[in-house]
């Protein structure tokens, strides 16, 4: 039976395979605006709200700088959390610094043998989040106009997680290692701020070509209809227009389309907070890359699940009170930009970064033939 079921799977794995490769073919125009608007998000979004923090992330990591918090606290947090101060740190970064930011720290902890394999799997659904650069630039000044939105999206999905973190405190105190934390000493140098900032721009290469590929994936749906299909099923379910549960559908699979939410909508927000607390497929993906698929994503996929029911429960019950006294003019005109005019920064900071990974190289290179 399972011979069957293998078969079964590679064979629509390999006609999903063709499609898509059709489609690039024959519908080149479709595919040319899908990369094309990939390509603007992360020159204007993902790029200017990410690359600092990841590379802050990275060395925050490597300089073993959250030693320097008082050993009492770990007490505390160990009894509340299941977790240690380090880990601790992370968690409350990560809330804050962006999606791929905390999975990127434990994956570099778990190397390094600091954190056991199955302990960063579960801390992975926990140390998670959008950010206030992405939620208040790209979601409630854009969408809908108000920064009462944004604080609603930011504190529900902050709740979510904090909450998720209460429950599973009682596994992660069951799979704390037996052995004492690693004690690091505190060091910060150029080099290693240089290799932090190669690290992050490799990684920040990553998460936009994998936004790309979302972004074509995205367009084969909408053509092949199978997100009107499934944004129809979706708004039956939730009582939505149907354009509102294809444009939800279409945040699912890429958080950064939540754009295509009509303006102003106020009723929208818990199932935006449920879509920002979530991530989308292509944020997971992006999680799979950075860890180059050392870390399950079983848990990751579970607990964001679980986070995103939670986290519009939360946004619903305090939608009245924080937008009791809001006034928004409703617009269905389409609102075009990300939050900055310019990509010039982010071109700028791409090529500063690959002149710098080239002298990194060069350097490496002579360090390395006058070893020899």
């Amino acid at each position: 039976m399972r011979k069957y079921a293998a078969r079964a799977a590679a064979a629509v794995k390999i006609c999903i395979t063709a499609a898509v490769l059709a489609f690039c073919i024959f519908d080149t125009a479709a595919v040319s605006e899908a990369v094309g608007s990939s390509i603007r998000r992360c020159m204007n979004v993902v790029i200017p709200s990410l690359f600092a923090m990841i590379t802050v992330s990275a060395l925050i990591v490597t300089s073993g700088i959250t030693e320097i918090l008082p050993d009492w606290l770990g007490k505390p947090v160990r009894l509340l959390f299941g977790m240690d101060k380090n880990e601790f740190a992370v968690f409350i970064f990560s809330m804050f610094a962006g999606y791929p930011v905390g999975m990127k720290m434990l994956s570099e902890e778990s190397a390094s043998g600091r954190i056991p394999k199955k302990r960063a799997e579960l801390l992975s659904g926990l140390c998670f989040g959008a950010g206030p650069a992405f939620i208040y630039g790209c979601i409630s000044s854009q969408i809908f106009r108000s920064g009462n939105a944004g604080k609603l999206i930011l504190l529900s999905t902050v709740s979510a997680n904090i909450i998720l973190a209460l429950i599973m405190s009682v596994p992660l105190r069951r799979a704390a290692a037996k052995q004492p934390p690693i004690r690091r000493r505190v060091s910060i140098s150029a080099d290693m701020l240089t290799g932090c900032v190669l690290r992050s721009g490799r990684a920040m290469a990553d998460i936009c070509i994998m936004i790309a590929f979302f972004s074509v994936m995205t367009a084969f749906f909408i053509r092949t209809g199978v997100t009107a299909a499934a944004g129809e099923l979706l708004a039956k379910l939730l009582r939505l227009d149907r354009s509102c549960g294809e444009a939800v559908v279409a945040a699912l699979t890429d958080v950064t389309n939540v754009e295509g939410l009509p303006r102003g909508d106020l009723l929208l927000l818990p199932f935006v907070s449920g879509a920002v607390s979530f991530g989308g497929l292509c944020v997971l993906f992006q999680m799979s890359v950075l860890t180059a698929g050392e870390l399950s994503l079983r848990p990751l996929i579970m607990l964001r699940s679980a986070a995103a029911v939670l986290s519009y429960m939360i946004s619903r019950m305090l939608l009245p009170y924080f937008m009791a006294k809001e006034v928004i003019e409703v617009s269905t005109a389409s609102v075009g930009g990300y939050g900055s005019e310019t990509a010039v920064p982010s071109v700028m900071l791409i090529i500063m970064t690959v002149l710098l990974m080239w002298e990194f190289g060069d350097k490496n290179a002579d360090r390395s033939a006058y070893s020899t």
